[in-house]
């Protein structure tokens, strides 16, 4: 009898999974048109855009040069950085003297009151923005040179914060494609789903939103308290009747060489955030991994007179396969050992969710975080140099 429910529960686990495969990557397709007909506006107002630095990766230059060559009427541009000297700030510093006319300023940020050492750099160009509309860049993003006008078109009287969905690009080992096999497969696909029905979320590789509804909707105390500031961001904008929305515009994300250590500690703090912020999400992620799926259609093969290695082997083709016709269909960046990449991605993704579970600590910029650590409610000055 326990065995038989095992089976059957295990049927409706494999069912449900994979047909949120099928409807995720449908949903992935299609998004960007659903998304651009509810992206209705066409003035442009004024913007500042923030970019926080503290380490320099490879294609630095390239990509926060990007931020500075938009096909934009009227922005700014402000990077903050905890050290005036280091080498992210003199870059910085080299770019902006190949933009003259871009007006540019750099800030030292001192503030120690949030759980997030991002937020604590934030604090400084939110509050010192020249404009109320603000964008926020995180450094290994590349932008489109019409991105901030595309994304400025989400920004309507409804909506408090835009962001948009990241995917992956210039993978250059195999630790790069297995990251990117987390976020551009299951997550991802994920994302795009509930754009496409109407839901947003706080994705912070860009964020656009006006200062004025950030600061009615608590401002820096709404996020202090959590490594995952976006999210706490969209929350607080719903509390005051914004939404949050994902752009029409996906958005790049240049991972170039990447460290399998890196790769995993990342993945873990990103899961620490949504077991701490976003419980049922956490809860619900396993349903959108392939490993999982697998080891239920083995539980029921016998239900339709299938070996369980069999039924196996069929799912994770079945999954495989859906995936890499999504790639194609994306134009995403594929490699030849794709198969080995799909393995250790499930391996990994599981291993990492699994971690979730017994840790608070995570890492953030080569820095150990304690997501449980309380924060301080009153920011404190900074200097501009």
């Amino acid at each position: 009898m326990i065995f038989e429910i095992i089976t059957w529960a295990a049927a409706i686990y494999w069912l449900i999974a994979t047909a949120l495969l099928f409807v995720s990557v449908a949903a992935t397709i299609v998004q960007p048109r659903i998304a651009a007909r509810r992206a209705t506006r066409r003035d442009q107002p004024a913007v500042s855009v923030v970019l926080p630095v503290k380490l320099v990766d490879d294609q630095f230059d390239r990509t926060q040069e990007s931020a500075l060559t938009q096909h934009y009427r009227d922005f700014d541009v402000t990077v903050s950085a905890t050290d005036l000297d280091s080498l992210a700030v003199q870059r910085m510093r080299a770019i902006f003297a190949r933009h003259p006319t871009i007006p540019s300023r750099v800030l030292l940020s001192t503030a120690k009151f949030a759980v997030s050492p991002k937020v604590d750099n934030l604090y400084a160009p939110f509050m010192e923005a020249t404009h109320d509309v603000i964008l926020m860049k995180d450094a290994n993003v590349l932008l489109e040179p019409d991105a901030l006008a595309q994304h400025m078109r989400n920004l309507t009287d409804d909506v408090g914060l835009v962001c948009a969905i990241p995917y992956c690009a210039r993978l250059e080992n195999f630790a790069a494609h297995v990251e990117a096999a987390i976020i551009n497969g299951p997550h991802a696909r994920m994302l795009f789903l509930a754009s496409a029905l109407g839901q947003g979320h706080g994705v912070g590789k860009i964020m656009l939103f006006r200062r004025a509804d950030f600061l009615r909707a608590g401002g820096f105390n709404a996020i202090s308290h959590t490594v995952g500031e976006d999210n706490a961001l969209a929350k607080a904008m719903r509390r005051i009747g914004k939404r949050p929305v994902f752009s029409h515009l996906p958005v790049r994300q240049e991972l170039g060489a990447r460290d399998f250590a890196d790769v995993y500690q990342r993945q873990l703090r990103w899961s620490v955030i949504r077991r701490n912020d976003e419980l049922v999400s956490f809860l619900a992620e396993p349903i959108c991994q392939a490993l999982p799926a697998v080891m239920a259609s083995a539980l029921a093969a016998p239900l339709i007179g299938l070996h369980p290695a069999l039924a196996a082997a069929a799912t994770l083709f079945l999954w495989f396969a859906v995936e890499i016709l999504l790639y194609m269909a994306k134009g995403w960046q594929l490699s030849w050992v794709a198969p080995a990449v799909f393995v250790v991605r499930e391996a990994a993704m599981l291993a990492v969710w699994l971690n979730a579970w017994v840790t608070d600590r995570v890492v953030w910029a080569k820095s150990s975080v304690d997501t449980r650590a309380g924060a301080r409610p009153a920011p404190v000055p900074h200097e501009e140099g």
